[in-house]
């Protein structure tokens, strides 16, 4: 058994006794880790089902999972409202979970309801068991003919708001539909946002404009993304003012050309056997004319295919999936496939993975999209490590620093190199602005170093009064090698109160712990552990031993940050966030 396997294991069972399940539960996890190929779910989804499972047992009513691109968000809802919610008694017979997802995406919808509403098998019981998950496109939950309706008609406890930008801001209507009107008249029901880029919602919560509860999604060791390519430098910069379709000329004088990266790229799919090449073109006339451009040529290299939602193209978005799998994975071919606004979030090409052979994605000015696109499809569990992608170098690097902190969404300089570098927004509703608002600032009153040989002691067991004994011997562990030697990020202490940051939670570039260990007096508690909501302690916890290569400080031990009492400040942001949380929008 790996370090990792043991790993889970401890975890699983230390969330299983926090939220106190019962052994039917248990069984019914041993059942489906057993028969993993099976099910399609596996110990990192389960853990996560499980934190969220605390998180609602908590009484939080906004929750948002933060979770890598294709690391199993489904799963892991999937696993929460069969399994756990049932189990722990926050969901009965006959109540369910309503899971929304973009009113505009019909393939992403149909997908849903395959995973989310298939039947399961309760091991406990021996019986095959209904989903208690609803899936409903946005459109349908705003026009049912109301959410209230919805809500009552399907008696929802949960309500699971998926990958979808049309819930964002006072203009487009979740504000209006949800906050305004479903919380009036019930005022206790849940939110939980599923996203590997919630921007909106994580503004939210910085700025003090809601109360959301992070839970941070595994990363196993065998997922492969946005941060692994950078590291095995399969990603090369766009030129700029890169267009995969050149052009000269103007009117009837245009002529159309190739950009020599798309034919480098070609080469490199005509290396192999059979392969997929996937290029994003802004409209389909453009895709069209690149089509016709390729085919002419590398006539008889590859085959040449466009897809979008205009009936020119070859076909639509889902068909075109289906026929690039069986030309490359049964007939053994080699595909360029050009896309019109296609490949967004949600769109998985499975088993195709193994078989891309490139990518190219122009799209530069929003992080969300410029990641979620071609390059977020390529995340996910397989073994190519021989394909290239043409993408922003830059856009992707920011990227991958909040893929592995994403706490780094509020560090102004993360910010503004973004902003510096032309992303003029984090997400559709989330924009970078030159400007100032009120925020809210929480000072420091109080700082105090114990180090872990005073920690063991009766002295400084006595400086940290203010915790129970099952939290201080939980902050004991963390000093253990069988935690800091895993990346833990997502522990919960679970003292009411008390936040904390632990070093061996972030890796050695971004340590928020050793970046914020000189935090003195005065300075904004808020910003040292990115949270406005009212705390009175904060523990910063170098885990690693003095002499480990990755304590940068020299310091093993805790320092005790006390808060005092909240007040608004003007601070300079680069931030505004037209979200469903915000009371006010802006032109």
């Amino acid at each position: 058994m790996t370090a990792y396997q043991k790993h889970w294991n401890a975890e699983i069972e230390t969330l299983l006794r926090q939220l106190d399940a019962p052994q039917a539960l248990e069984d019914n996890i041993i059942d489906t880790l057993n028969n993993a190929r099976r099910t399609g779910i596996f110990p990192n989804q389960i853990i996560n089902a499980l934190r969220l499972g605390l998180s609602i047992k908590e009484g939080n009513q906004n929750m948002a999972f933060v979770a890598s691109m294709q690391s199993g968000k489904s799963g892991t809802v999937y696993f929460l409202a069969n399994y756990v919610l049932p189990a722990i008694g926050l969901i009965n017979d006959f109540e369910s979970v309503l899971f929304v997802t973009s009113m505009r995406d019909t393939d992403l919808y149909d997908q849903n309801c395959r995973v989310l509403q298939r039947e399961f098998y309760d091991a406990a019981t021996g019986e095959i068991k209904s989903s208690n998950l609803k899936v409903m496109k946005m459109s349908d939950f705003f026009n049912h003919p109301n959410p209230h309706k919805v809500v009552n008609e399907f008696d929802v406890q949960l309500i699971v708001r998926d990958e979808d930008q049309y819930g964002c801001g006072d203009e487009s209507s979740f504000q209006i539909a949800f906050f305004r009107e479903l919380r009036r008249r019930i005022p206790d029901i849940k939110l939980l946002a599923v996203s590997a880029t919630p921007y909106d919602i994580l503004d939210a919560q910085y700025t003090g404009e809601a109360d959301v509860d992070v839970v941070v999604g595994v990363r196993p060791p065998e997922y492969y993304g946005i941060s692994e390519m950078l590291e095995d430098s399969l990603i090369e910069n766009i030129p700029n003012n890169f267009r995969p379709l050149q052009s000269q000329g103007e009117g009837e004088d245009i002529i159309y050309n190739v950009h020599p990266k798309v034919e480098e790229y070609l080469e490199h799919l005509n290396k192999f056997e059979n392969g997929l090449g996937i290029i994003r073109e802004s409209n389909t006339l453009r895709a069209l004319e690149l089509r016709r451009l390729l085919k002419n040529q590398f006539k008889n290299q590859c085959t040449v295919i466009a897809i979008g939602s205009d009936n020119a193209c070859d076909y639509s978005i889902n068909e075109g999936i289906k026929e690039v799998s069986s030309l490359v994975l049964r007939r053994g071919k080699r595909v360029v496939l050009i896309i019109v606004q296609a490949l967004s979030a949600g769109k998985d090409l499975g088993i195709l993975k193994e078989n891309v052979r490139f990518g190219i994605e122009p799209r530069d000015r929003q992080l969300a999209n410029g990641a979620q696109g071609i390059t977020g499809r390529f995340c996910g569990y397989h073994n190519n490590r021989d394909f290239k992608l043409l993408a922003s170098l830059s856009l992707l690097s920011h990227y991958a620093q909040f893929e592995q902190d994403w706490e780094i969404f509020a560090d102004d300089d993360w910010r503004n190199e973004l902003y510096n570098n032309n992303v003029r927004g984090l997400s559709t509703h989330t924009k970078f602005l030159n400007s100032q608002r009120e925020g809210v600032f929480t000072p420091i009153i109080e700082t105090e170093f114990v180090s872990y040989e005073d920690l063991i002691t009766e002295e400084g067991r006595e400086k940290l009064s203010f915790i129970d004994h099952d939290a201080y011997h939980r902050l004991l562990d963390y000093f253990e090698p069988a935690f800091y030697d895993v990346l833990t990020k997502g522990t919960r202490f679970k003292q009411k109160g008390v936040t904390v940051r632990i070093s061996s939670n972030y890796n050695q570039e971004s340590n928020r712990v050793y970046r914020n260990w000189n935090c003195r007096i005065n300075d904004d508690f808020g910003s040292v552990f990115f949270k406005k909501n009212q705390y009175e302690y904060g523990l910063l916890i170098s885990n690693f031993p003095i002499e480990d290569s990755r304590n940068s400080i020299g310091y093993t031990g805790v320092k005790i940050i006390r808060s005092g009492e909240k007040e608004q400040r003007l601070q300079q942001t680069i931030v505004h966030n037209g979200s469903m949380y915000s009371d006010t929008s802006q032109d």
